[in-house]
């Protein structure tokens, strides 16, 4: 008996040391992706952007933005809000409330929202 409650604690420890090196791996990744620099801007200030996608990397909704923003070759510059203070700043200024906002001919189009996308995209 006391063979096999050795194996079940020794499998404990090594399971509980390989989900602290994940989680500690992960958080040190997190810390990275989110760190927000003055340098990583998509958008050029000189430029009279039309058309500006505030998102984050992780988030599958701007993802599929891009992807429609794309089907329908339209020209568009954006801010990684978690890694661009400009972005950051001015995604705050129009209220913010979560990724993507898209500012589309001073239109605000909140959340993943084909039907608006692409009505802009019709009517521009």
């Amino acid at each position: 008996m006391k063979g096999k409650n050795s194996k079940s604690m020794s499998f404990i420890k090594v399971f509980s040391f390989g989900l602290a090196a994940i989680v500690l791996i992960s958080c040190i990744y997190l810390i990275n992706a989110s760190t927000v620099t003055v340098d990583s801007v998509a958008c050029d200030a000189a430029n009279n952007n039309d058309i500006v996608l505030y998102g984050a990397v992780w988030c599958p909704y701007c993802e599929q933005t891009r992807e429609l923003l794309a089907s329908h070759d339209v020209e568009y510059c954006e801010y990684d809000i978690e890694r661009s203070a400009e972005g950051f700043r001015q995604y705050e200024s129009l209220g913010g409330g979560g990724v993507p906002l898209l500012m589309f001919n001073d239109e605000l189009i909140r959340g993943y929202n084909k039907a608006a996308i692409e009505w802009q995209v019709q009517n521009q």
